[in-house]
């Protein structure tokens, strides 16, 4: 995790290692050189047991090549840098076939004068967010350049243009200048990302006054709960101090492609449809219909004697018996009920964690899902803290996952503790939180 403030940005990083390959297999950089300010992010699929990761190759050609050539145009630079490295990891796996067929997966943000540039590769994506909205500006399976003066319609290749297969290769890089104002931000991701989080938890978090670099760890955290054994990683720039008037970029149109609409489980018209026209086919049946009738008659029937007959009769004391036996049979019934309900739930045990070097409550929370307050009120952990209540390097801390939203560690109450119900910032956090949890659920 990096996180560093610049005269007119500040930008964070988060990677979240993929935890089926054990291995981190995306890499992130940030430096200053004369072409600029330059993001990267690259992701390799392959070749773990590699001396040398093919995200890493990627992200040092396309250093190397900035760092040592100036171009005056920062588009071609964007470009020509992508170009460089491709060529280089291309006849880099000729000469060694252990990187053949690796999927290289690439994007670069150069920021100069407070204009940025940009282009992507693989499965690589960049998004810029106006305040309002999340718009795709690169993909890397998009190719070619938009026409000066046009507004970008483009069409996706029919797989992704990974880095290194093929020596001929257009990546996409935007012509026109992006210029950003004040609170505008540029997320950068090593797979499309708007397809594993949704839009609205993207632009909760993002309008959040939270730190850069909380609201990166927010994001990849909500990201790998759709998969939780796929990694990712983040990048985010978050602009300030800038002497803008005026706003200008172009999101990236994707001609014919729409994603797939999202049915609900248990819902299928056909098949609601198909059941409803049999129920009519019975319902036409002769038998079927004298048993109907039957059964109309008989409740008209109960309902004739229960209104007129049964209640015109006075109480007796015996029947106000019989009620409340009913009532109270059915009272122990709903405790028994409860008791049955509740034992049947599992209180997971606290979790005994070191406190690392750096740590800080945002990466715990990340970690184990449990908001500062839980851990900072915990019993034991009376004393364990700083006088700032920050958690002290060496020390143990009794996490309670009970009070966890992951599914992971706290199966039965997790969805009591995401961040819809807990707030963002945990700011809903407390005790009376606590107390409602429990008279509901203990």
């Amino acid at each position: 995790m990096a996180n560093r403030k610049l005269k007119n940005f500040e930008y964070a990083n988060h990677i979240v290692i993929d935890k089926s390959r054990n291995t981190q297999t995306t890499e992130t950089l940030f430096f200053e050189c004369t072409n600029g300010a330059v993001f990267v992010i690259c992701k390799g699929s392959g070749g773990d047991n590699l001396p040398l990761k093919s995200s890493q190759l990627a992200g040092e050609r396309i250093q190397y090549y900035l760092e040592n050539e100036f171009v005056d145009n920062p588009a071609n630079a964007v470009y020509n840098a992508l170009i460089y490295a491709n060529g280089f990891i291309f006849e880099y796996a000729r000469k060694n076939p252990d990187y053949n067929h690796l999927q290289v997966s690439c994007a670069i943000l150069l920021i100069r004068d407070n204009r940025a540039y940009y282009s992507a590769m693989g499965d690589a994506g960049i998004y810029f967010f106006n305040g309002r909205k999340l718009n795709l500006i690169a993909r890397g399976d998009v190719t070619g350049h938009s026409p000066e003066g046009e507004a970008i319609v483009a069409l996706p290749s029919e797989s992704p243009s990974y880095m290194g297969l093929s020596r001929d290769v257009a990546p996409y890089v935007n012509v026109h200048a992006l210029v950003p104002m004040v609170d505008d931000m540029i997320l950068m991701s090593d797979e499309v990302f708007d397809d594993r989080v949704s839009e609205k938890y993207i632009h909760k978090i993002l309008t959040d006054p939270m730190p850069v670099q909380t609201k990166v760890y927010r994001l990849a955290d909500m990201a790998t709960r759709t998969d939780e054994d796929k990694g990712t990683g983040l990048q985010l720039i978050s602009f300030y101090n800038l002497e803008h008037s005026q706003r200008e970029f172009t999101p990236l149109k994707l001609k014919g492609v729409k994603k797939p609409a999202k049915e609900k489980s248990g819902k299928k018209p056909e098949s609601t449809s198909s059941s409803l026209e049999n129920i009519k086919e019975k319902m036409e049946e002769p038998l079927v219909r004298v048993v109907l009738i039957v059964l109309a008659a008989l409740i008209i029937g109960f309902m004739f004697w229960d209104m007129f007959i049964r209640d015109s009769r006075p109480a007796s004391s015996s029947r106000k018996t019989r009620t409340e036996a009913v009532t109270e049979n059915r009272m122990a019934g709903e405790v028994a009920e409860e008791e049955l309900t509740a034992a049947e739930h599992v209180v997971p045990e606290d979790q005994i964690y070191r406190v690392q070097q750096g740590d800080n409550w945002s990466r715990i929370y990340t970690r184990f899902g449990v908001c500062s307050w839980f851990i900072k009120n915990h019993p034991p952990n009376a004393g364990k803290l700083d006088t700032a209540e920050n958690p002290v390097a060496g020390t143990q801390l009794h996490i309670p996952v009970l009070y966890s939203a992951k599914k992971e560690l706290n199966p039965d109450f997790y969805q009591e503790f995401s961040l819809e119900k807990t707030g963002t910032r945990c700011e809903n956090a407390g005790e009376g939180f606590l107390e409602v949890f429990r008279e509901a659920h203990l």
